[in-house]
């Protein structure tokens, strides 16, 4: 089988630490080129992964590739993944998808004219204890979802960043809920299996940042189902995704792939010896994703991030926003 040419847009920490390790390890790919606006940055990550040629200006793998990661800041993505597209090539793009939801509707209009593939880059959806979660949510062990509770978060400056375009509005396109508290918003979304509405929303702006640095969201899920999330770029948060039905609750690790806690009253092991912790095996999340994004370009699979998700997303970020600026 041809391996897909593939090309990397931006190369920050994400990508360096985890996105091509994960294309270097498929068998489905080659790296062809990367590309940074930080030209000798670009070169030695090519020369650190083996990736025959690095480039300032994506413009220049348009005719060297089957398909693209797309990973730098947010705002940029929808201008860079629709130059893609519109060429027929595929893109997995970071999240978020865009900032916006014209922008959002922009990409996806771009790949079907283009007749491309966009897949956007959830990578929690494909984290073990995550996506068993889903399965427990989907499978009714949990009986009817009552409350959702979210927190992702830690200090911004506890680690080194190559760019600092986080605390810009121009380059992030908003705080920390867009960047960060995406994630668990999306899986909220999924699991939910509908558009939340949004309840309430608080927001702050540390020194320095030019959009908010700490964020907290409720909605309503549907039904009796209410979500509390929070996410910050100041305080060390408890980083899980909490489901409490009327039958169970789960929790999940959202940095510990293979941790999942379980009580729920129709699991058999639970009505034997009550609350588990289940260890699941450790399988990466980007080579997951990776693996799907290639059976999504070759054999015709359905992106398990849907566009009606994404759009339900960013519309739902779009009125906290709203809300703050009122």
């Amino acid at each position: 089988m041809k391996r897909l040419r593939f090309g990397v847009v931006g190369c920050g920490a994400i990508v360096t630490l985890h996105q091509l390790p994960a294309l270097r390890r498929s068998p489905e790919v080659e790296v062809v080129g990367v590309t940074d606006l930080d030209g000798a940055w670009a070169a030695r990550v090519a020369r650190r992964f083996g990736v025959p040629a690095a480039y300032t200006d994506h413009r220049a793998l348009l005719d060297r590739v089957d398909a693209v990661l797309v990973a730098t800041p947010n705002a940029t993505h929808a201008e860079i993944a629709c130059a893609f597209l519109e060429r027929g090539v595929h893109v997995l793009c970071e999240k978020p998808l865009a900032t916006t939801r014209a922008d959002v509707e922009r990409m996806y209009a771009a790949a079907d004219r283009g007749g491309a593939q966009l897949v956007a880059g959830h990578c929690l959806r494909f984290s073990p204890n995550l996506a068993l979660l889903a399965r427990v949510v989907a499978q009714g062990w949990l009986g009817e979802v009552e409350r959702v509770t979210a927190a992702i978060g830690a200090p911004y400056d506890a680690g080194a960043q190559r760019t600092d375009f986080r605390r810009q509005r121009g380059l992030a396109g908003g705080g920390v809920l867009i960047d960060l508290g995406v994630h668990v918003l999306d899986l909220a979304v999924w699991y939910a299996g509908a558009p939340p509405e949004v309840t309430g929303f608080a927001a702050h702006a540390a020194p320095g940042w030019e959009v908010e640095s700490d964020a907290e969201v409720t909605l309503a899920l549907g039904g009796r189902a209410r979500a509390e999330v929070a996410a910050s770029f100041t305080q060390m948060l408890a980083n899980t995704f909490t489901v409490r039905g009327r039958e169970g609750w789960a929790r999940a690790s959202l940095y510990v792939p293979t941790q999942l806690t379980l009580f729920a009253e129709r699991a058999r092991v639970c009505a034997r010896a009550g609350l588990q912790d289940l260890v699941l095996p450790g399988v990466s999340m980007y080579d997951a994703q990776l693996a799907h994004f290639c059976r999504v370009v070759r054999d015709g699979e359905a992106p398990l991030v849907t566009r009606s998700q994404v759009l339900a997303t960013i519309d739902t970020i779009e009125r906290c926003y709203a809300r703050a600026a009122a």
